[in-house]
């Protein structure tokens, strides 16, 4: 190979490292919050924003706004919110800057603040207690007018949303259906407001029982057949007495 040739070939092989560089350099961060999405009013929250070891600088957004920097401490970086109000609950994101430049933004983070409006009501519409298989219909009442509900299982120290309901007015209820046995909540709110909740309402919990076995027929069903058997024997030597008996006085009667 001559040396145009050689030139060409460390060309390459830069130019590869440089792009495989970059593309380790610059993976996507991620946020989250410690308590979860869902936060109290007035209470301190820790985001994490996990990036690069690389990292030198990172941003916290709200919006498109920066809200916090904070030096990189190797793969992640804290922020803390010392107080969840209704001016910092809404969407976040996070990004962390290199030697060689600022990554992209994580996935959205919304922080919501509960606890806006007075907690609405949890009913259990059906028995608490069900057979597997069997709905439960739950119904979130509250004493005010919204156009959102949405109903939240927990698991363990985390929650989980099963459904969010969708009115085009404002009402006082919604409900859900389910077959899951587990712990139940619901929150209200108004879609003009969307980071802004209810408190949470009280849980509920739904009891799910394996369904019963069918009972075994089969001892029930010999002992009745073994009784009809005995009758229509008993009745069979009935009637061969009865006939025996007159087939003897018939006989005598001949012979006298």
């Amino acid at each position: 190979m001559g040396p145009a040739g050689t030139a060409l070939l460390c060309l390459g092989l830069c130019m590869g490292q440089g792009i495989k560089a970059q593309a380790e350099t610059f993976l996507r961060p991620t946020l989250k919050a410690d308590s979860g999405p869902l936060i109290p009013k007035g209470t301190p929250v820790i985001l994490r924003c996990k990036g690069h070891p690389g990292a030198t600088w990172y941003y916290l957004m709200m919006g498109e706004t920066q809200s916090q920097g904070a030096v990189g401490a190797g793969m992640e970086a804290n922020f803390l919110i010392p107080s969840m109000t209704k001016d910092t609950a809404g969407s976040y994101h996070c990004l962390y800057k290199t030697q060689s430049g600022i990554s992209e933004p994580s996935e959205p983070l919304e922080l919501v603040m509960t606890g806006f409006y007075d907690k609405p009501s949890l009913l259990v519409l059906s028995i608490q207690k069900v057979v597997e298989g069997q709905r439960v219909i739950l119904s979130c009442h509250s004493e005010q007018l919204f156009d959102r509900f949405t109903f939240y299982e927990e698991k363990g120290v985390n929650t989980s949303r099963l459904q969010k309901v969708l009115f085009g007015t404002n009402i006082t209820s919604a409900s859900m259906t389910t077959t899951k046995e587990g712990t139940y909540r619901c929150y209200s709110f108004h879609s003009r407001y969307p980071y802004l909740w209810s408190a949470s309402s009280d849980p509920v919990e739904v009891r799910v029982s394996a369904s019963p076995s069918p009972p075994d027929a089969t001892p029930q069903d010999y002992t009745v057949s073994n009784l009809i058997c005995l009758s229509l024997a008993g009745l069979v030597l009935i009637i061969l007495g009865v006939l025996l008996v007159e087939a003897w006085y018939s006989w005598r009667a001949l012979l006298a």
